[in-house]
């Protein structure tokens, strides 16, 4: 609402429309496209100062854009351990690093390369499923085809974890009883509440494991295509604060 009154405003200023308005979101009219364009050169002066007067910061801490389940259950416990001096942006989605020139890097947990960025894989994924121990008691999932009867828990925004381990394992996903949220964090609160199983990875998991609150169904694990990977910009100037960071994850991925 505060940036459709904004748009408004500058509407009224020009005297002229910027967006159609549509069922679902906006599109540039003629003239706001015209406009975009103009402006273009002098956005990305507006970019450049401010990076510029951002520079001092930059040079104490570096700014990296991390998913917030990788970061509370295997990032931050080695960050605080080791004393390492770096500012975590935490997202659920996707970080454009394009878009965001104030960002040195991000964490990211896929297949990988990513087009127009440096990728450097440093930490792999193993599959397993967990659940609560009173799940367990209860349920007793003798075997992986039993899983079909119990209700799976996923994640929004990898929808294929659960399918390739049953690939892997396999067997054949119907997904009749799937339940999914949007990060990790919760499948695995869900999960200790004893809401279904939900897909292992660790490293992510393992926390909940070491504590007892989740426990595996069985000893085999898959190793996952998807994995973590660390990224950056091509045009970033790879300082030593960065590089740093860099050497010390891969140490600790090892």
């Amino acid at each position: 609402p505060a940036v459709s009154r904004r748009i408004a405003i500058l509407e009224r200023h020009l005297c002229v429309r910027l967006f159609h308005r549509l069922p679902r979101g906006m599109a540039l009219t003629d003239a706001g496209a015209t406009y975009l364009a103009e402006l273009a050169p002098a956005w990305d002066q507006l970019l450049k100062a401010s990076e510029v007067a951002k520079a001092p910061a930059r040079a104490r801490s570096l700014r990296i854009s991390v998913m917030p389940s990788f970061a509370a259950n295997w990032l931050l416990p080695r960050l605080a351990r080791d004393a390492v001096a770096v500012w975590l942006e935490t997202y659920g989605e996707i970080v454009d690093l394009q878009a965001r020139p104030d960002l040195d890097g991000a964490i990211r947990l896929g297949r990988g390369p990513w087009p127009g960025l440096v990728c450097q894989r440093f930490l792999r994924v193993d599959a397993y499923p967990v659940a609560s121990p009173a799940f367990i008691e209860r349920a007793r999932p003798g075997r992986p085809r039993d899983l079909s009867r119990h209700t799976l828990i996923g994640s929004h925004h990898q929808p294929d974890f659960w399918p390739e381990w049953f690939r892997l394992s396999g067997l054949a996903f119907t997904g009749e009883r799937y339940t999914s949220f949007d990060n990790l964090q919760l499948v695995y609160e869900a999960a200790v509440s004893g809401m279904g199983i939900a897909i292992g990875l660790d490293p992510v998991v393992r926390p909940y494991l070491d504590s007892g609150r989740l426990a595996r169904l069985w000893p085999e694990a898959v190793t996952l295509s998807r994995s973590f990977h660390l990224v950056h910009r091509p045009d970033r100037v790879i300082d030593r604060g960065y590089g740093r960071f860099r050497d010390w994850l891969l140490a600790q991925a090892a």
